[in-house]
């Protein structure tokens, strides 16, 4: 696979892409994974070439840009996907909150990497979850973040049927029991 973070920027490590790229593959031919967060796509680009035969949707409002990178849109996202070859990706541009509200899709994979306060993180858990059969959250164990963890914590406290499974780098997994 070609190193396409040389090309997109991304913010997380190659252990958490590694982790990803094991998950989608989990994924079957026209299942669904949905990123909520993808900002210049180096995840997005991970998901969807590891799992080429499956729907990608990521969910982005476009609303923060690291600093001394050029300003986060939805052209610059879909720019990047075009030039490294992926064709698998459907971009919705909106907060992720308002989405998830109506969403009445099943997900085979949920990544999780958009708003880091606990009010983001836990909406995006209790209104994309209950369709997912996987949900994958990045700097679970970040210190910076401490909310995202606490988010994930109370989810799994009021719903049982979620299990941490695992956490390589700061990417919690939960698997349903």
């Amino acid at each position: 696979m070609i190193d396409e973070n040389k090309v997109i920027p991304s913010w997380t490590e190659e252990i958490e892409r590694q982790l990803l790229a094991k998950l989608a593959a989990e994924v079957q031919p026209a299942g669904l994974i949905v990123e909520i967060g993808a900002l210049y796509g180096g995840s997005t680009v991970v998901l969807a070439r590891t799992a080429p035969k499956a729907r990608i949707i990521t969910i982005d409002e476009f609303s923060w840009t690291p600093e001394g990178y050029p300003t986060a849109t939805k052209k610059l996202l879909e720019s990047h996907l075009k030039e490294v070859g992926v064709k698998n990706v459907t971009v919705l541009e909106g907060k992720s909150e308002e989405i998830g509200k109506s969403w009445d899709k099943s997900i085979d994979l949920l990544f999780i990497d958009g708003g880091h306060s606990y009010q983001y993180v836990y909406a995006d858990l209790c209104n994309f979850a209950p369709h997912a059969e996987v949900v994958a959250c990045h700097d679970f164990d970040n210190p910076i973040w401490a909310t995202i963890k606490e988010a994930i914590s109370d989810f799994i406290q009021l719903h049982p049927e979620w299990d941490l499974a695992e956490v390589v780098g700061t990417v919690a997994v939960l698997r349903r029991k």
